[in-house]
């Protein structure tokens, strides 16, 4: 991460199914005029440091040309927040901790299901344990978010 970046974390719990298959469609997808400005992460509220993203997170993800065969889990913590300009989270659950984290050092955090075009916050659905339909469905709620985070993204850096 560099000083210059808007720095977007995008958490889960375990980080090795929904937020790394948004970190890996954000960063795949993120457009020129973001690109050098924006730096894109992913944790996990009860990750295992270290651990590869599910087989199924995976294959889904290659089906749509990305690959986050290089990710590697890594716990959330307070300094990942403090360096956190947004915060992605996918359940309440993941909100409050994140809230609990960033007492004295407010960030901005938001259900990634936000920015989505049509209506009210809701938890993107674990698939851990499901079939490969499980991953499938949590990656489609992904996808229909992102362009609405980058929308977000350009109201708040300012672009030329």
């Amino acid at each position: 991460m560099t000083n210059n970046s808007y720095n977007v974390l995008v958490v889960c719990t375990g980080n090795i199914c929904r937020s790394p298959m948004a970190e890996g469609m954000l960063i795949k997808n993120l457009p020129e005029r973001l690109a050098g400005r924006v730096t894109i992460s992913s944790a996990g509220t009860h990750a295992l440091h270290g651990n590869m993203a599910q087989p199924h997170a995976l294959e889904v993800m290659q089906g749509v040309g990305i690959d986050i065969s290089g990710h590697r889990a890594r716990q959330l913590s307070s300094t990942l927040v403090r360096s956190s300009n947004l915060i992605l989270v996918m359940e309440k659950f993941h909100l409050r901790l994140v809230k609990m984290k960033s007492m004295l050092n407010p960030v901005k955090v938001r259900m990634l299901t936000r920015f989505e075009a049509n209506g009210e916050p809701y938890d993107v659905p674990d698939p851990m344990g499901g079939g490969i339909a499980a991953y499938e469905a949590s990656a489609a709620i992904i996808h229909n978010c992102v362009k609405g985070v980058y929308a977000y993204l350009d109201t708040i850096i300012k672009t030329t």
